[in-house]
This record gives structure tokens, sequence and C-alpha cells, in this order.
């Protein structure tokens, strides 16, 4: 046999080894909790609750409170029951707290957000302890419901098999039998099948996890979001990608372009909010609106809304610019929305329709019945205790709206987040400011998109860490206090977005 011929036959031998390989270890893989998932769920999610309460322990991180304390905040509304079976998931170690998984099944709809409203959703876990786990619920004596160990809980019932456990609500033997039927989908395509998707969830990259099916767009794909905590507990991080079927990451700004820098020089240092999004001329603004509508399902209402909108947004050839900032002048009254804020909204439209669109925002002003002057092609509204708010075209194809000066100095802050994006929103308001205006808490916000979507907040005001901060918030600003319930209840009383908001 020749050299070639040998190394051909231990190519072939690598290959098939490394074939065996691979499929034994895939045989000997321990069953995972996406394996339960079926691969057409409307979301599925991923948290990592010891990552969490790590963070909620506000001591670690500059602040006053423990995460005991926190988690109690937060769950200031629950009642003692679902607060302590709530707290439990999140803190004991009797399950796998590394990995909780949440997944909402296929709903009967045409739009994805009602998908996952009517679709049944389930909670499911790894058990290390079942019998304390039960004890830390307070669940009593199980049931036997189709091969399930079932133990009723506040207005949800824990189902346990083979050492993983799943929260299901509803009557508990409809909810076991809808469990089945999405376990049996899963058994022959789960969620951690679709490459691209299970190895975003898998990927342990931060606090919560979700991939949202766009399956109802007629643009297969999933939106895939990671949210965290940074490491000095003090910021918010929010990410998005769209991933098609393939686990490629798409542009979610197909319809933008970039943001034109040039009308920032409308803002000023000490506007609060600054928000620009660079529009392309051709966009297809019924596919778009036929897009949303699958997305969000939109009554006639809305649609009607929209169809008005659409003359003018089909003018819009470059960047809608909104700014605002806190009126200083105290003499102006607090009654209005020009006395509170000093504003600019500025949009470039086609050149040609610039006049026609000036004089159609008028028209719509008018309608107001505010007394409006027209001079030199510039409109000017003036009432009473309001700072006038002037309508005119800038640089011929500019249509400006504003109760305050243009010539300002620009807000560099805000530039560096509107750069090199086709959306972006800057947010920074003070704690005495928010204070002032609507009785809150300051706070810095900022989005921009640009093939991904990225997003940051924190407080203002405080060196606390963010959870214990929001926590604290969510409990000083309610005087409701639970009912207790009763097991009939028909409710969905386990959750946590019923128990904090």
């Amino acid at each position: 046999m020749n050299q070639q011929s040998h190394m051909k036959l231990r190519n072939l031998t690598a290959a098939l080894l490394s074939i065996l390989t691979i499929g034994l270890a895939s045989c000997n893989r321990d069953r995972q909790l996406l394996d339960t998932v079926p691969a057409d769920a409307a979301m599925v999610m991923v948290l990592d609750a010891e990552r969490l309460t790590g963070y909620m322990n506000g001591k670690a991180y500059g602040g006053q409170l423990n995460a005991d304390q926190v988690i109690d905040r937060f769950l200031v509304k629950a009642t003692a029951r679902s607060r302590n079976e709530i707290k439990t998931l999140l803190t004991s170690d009797a399950i796998d707290r590394h990995s909780i998984v949440g997944f909402s099944a296929k709903g009967d709809s045409h739009s994805v957000v009602a998908s996952i409203e009517k679709g049944d959703f389930f909670y499911t876990f790894d058990i290390k302890d079942a019998v304390r786990l039960t004890a830390d619920l307070d669940a009593g004596s199980p049931t036997s419901i189709d091969g399930y160990d079932a133990y009723q809980l506040e207005g949800a019932t824990l189902f346990i098999k083979d050492k993983q456990g799943w929260i299901a609500w509803g009557d508990p033997a409809v909810a076991a039998r809808k469990l089945d039927s999405q376990i049996d989908i899963a058994s022959n395509t789960a969620i951690s099948s679709v490459d691209g998707i299970s190895r975003f969830l898998y990927s342990g990259n931060g606090v919560l996890l979700s991939a949202m099916s766009m399956e109802l767009t007629g643009e297969p794909g999933w939106i895939c979001t990671t949210a965290d905590i940074d490491d000095a507990g003090k910021q918010l991080l929010v990410n998005a990608d769209y991933l098609d079927r393939s686990g490629k990451k798409a542009q979610m700004d197909k319809y933008l372009k970039d943001i034109d820098t040039d009308m920032l020089s409308f803002t000023t240092p000490s506007d609060m909010f600054v928000m620009a999004i660079g529009i392309k001329q051709d966009t297809d603004w019924e596919g778009l609106f036929n897009y949303i509508s699958a997305i969000y399902p939109l009554d006639a209402r809305k649609r009607g809304a929209l169809a008005l909108a659409l003359p003018y947004l089909k003018r819009i050839d470059g960047t809608l610019l909104i700014a605002a900032g806190a009126t200083a002048d105290n003499r102006l009254s607090r009654s209005n929305f020009s006395s509170d804020l000093n504003f600019v909204v500025a949009v470039k439209v086609a050149k040609n329709q610039a006049k026609t669109t000036l004089k159609d925002f008028a028209g719509v002003a008018s309608l107001t019945g505010i007394p409006m002057i027209e001079k030199d092609g510039t409109y000017i509204l003036q009432a009473r205790g309001m700072s006038p708010v002037t309508m005119k075209i800038v640089d011929g194809s500019t249509v400006v709206i504003a109760n305050r000066s243009l010539e300002q100095l620009g807000n560099d802050s805000a530039a560096k987040v509107m750069k090199g994006n086709s959306f972006a929103l800057w947010t920074n308001i003070p704690e005495e400011t928010a204070e002032t205006m609507y009785g809150g808490r300051g706070f810095k916000l900022t989005m921009t998109l640009d093939g991904n979507f990225q997003s940051t907040f924190s407080f203002n005001g405080s060196s606390a860490p963010l959870l214990e901060q929001l926590a604290t918030s969510i409990s000083d600003n309610t005087d409701e206090r639970p009912v207790e319930m009763n097991d009939a209840d028909n409710t969905l009383g386990f959750t946590p977005l019923d128990t904090i908001r």
C-alpha cells in the first residue's frame, strides 16, 4: 500500500472515530431541561436565579439590604403563601437554581404576542431534593396525576417526575394532560435541537435569557434577548439579536439608516431626553405595518390611526429627532406640557414635500384652537401662560417644531450615543428634577440599534445597587396589601408579574 493510500485510510479512520465519539456522547448525554421544551414554543426563557439573588444582596454591592430583604420588598403585594413559594424557588438549594426554564406553548393565534398570551405557560427545573423542596414550599402531601406527583401551590400546581419539576396553572388534571402533550412534542423536536437558539439559551451569558418565536411574521426566526446586571450591581444591561432558523444573526434595522448627527445641533446640554431615528425614503410602510400587526394585534382604531399617519410617514427622508429638557422659568404655569418642558421636534422630509408638510402640521395645530400667526413661512402658536411654539423649515427640507431657540450648544453625551446608530435614545433625569416633576426617581437610560439592540439603565441620586433601589421604590410606592387567597381561587397567583406589579 502506497503512502497516499495510507493517508486516505488514516483520514477515514479518524473521521469514523470522530462520528462514533459524537454519537456516543449524544447517547450518553443526560437529559436537560431544554430537551423537554418543544421547538414550536412561542417563547422560551432561562433564568439564573442564583445569579439574580446574588445581585439582590445589596450589601455585597455597597447597599443596605440583604437578598431576603430585597425580595420581600419586590413581593410587598404578594400573599404570605405566594411570597414563601417564590422565595423558595429563587433561593432554595433543593433545586438547580442556575437554570429555571419557562416556556409558553404555541397558542392558537395569528400574532406573536397573542400566541404567547393564549398559550399555556410552564416553569420547569431540575430537583436535587424533592422532600426538602416540598417541605420548604409547605406544599403538603402529593396526589398522583398521570404519573406525576402533584402538589397544590397558591393558584398553581407543582408536578414532579424523575427529579424534574414543572409549575402549571389551571385545573391540575387538565394541566397535566397539556404538560404531557408538550413533552411529547419535545420528544420529537425539542428546542435543544434548534441549533442557534439552543446555543443562545445554553450560553449562560445573562441573568435572564429569552427567545421569542417570530414564525407568525412570515420571517421565521427568533428575537433573542439577554438581560444582565453589571459587575458593580448598578446597571441593567439588555441586548437583543434576531436569529434566523439557522442561528445566524440578521439585521434588526433593515428599514433604517444612520442618524444624521448634524441635526443634534438642535439639542442643548440641559436636555434630559434625546431620541433620533434614521428612516429610509423607500421604506415599505404597508409591509412594516403588516409585520407589526403580525407581532402585536392591531384593532380597527389603531389601524385607522396608522392609516391617517401613513401619508406623512411616506414623506420622511432622513432623521426624526425629539429632544426635551426641563423649563427653568418658574413664572410659567405647571398646568401644561409647554410650561414643564422646552422641546424640539425635527424631521427631515423629501425636499419637494417640506412646505406641504409644514402647512399640514399647521392645519392640525389650528384645530386645537390655540392662537396662531404666520409670518414669512413660519407659524407661531401662542397661548396664555405658554412659551411660543414655532413651526418652520430649516435647511430647505427639515420641518421643525420647537418652543425654544434652535441655536443651541448640542448635547455631547447624547451625541456619543447617537453616533453610528440607526435608532438611539438617551435619557438622563436628575433625582431632584424627577421628584419635582413627577414624584419619582431620577435615572439614566440609553437604547441603541445598529444591527442589534443594546440598552442600559441605572438610577441617579443614590449609590445603592440597582435591584435594591428598584425593590425599595416598589415597596415605597404602594399602600396596598395582599388579600389572602384560598386554593379554589382561579388565579395565576404564583407568577412574579402578578405579585410585584
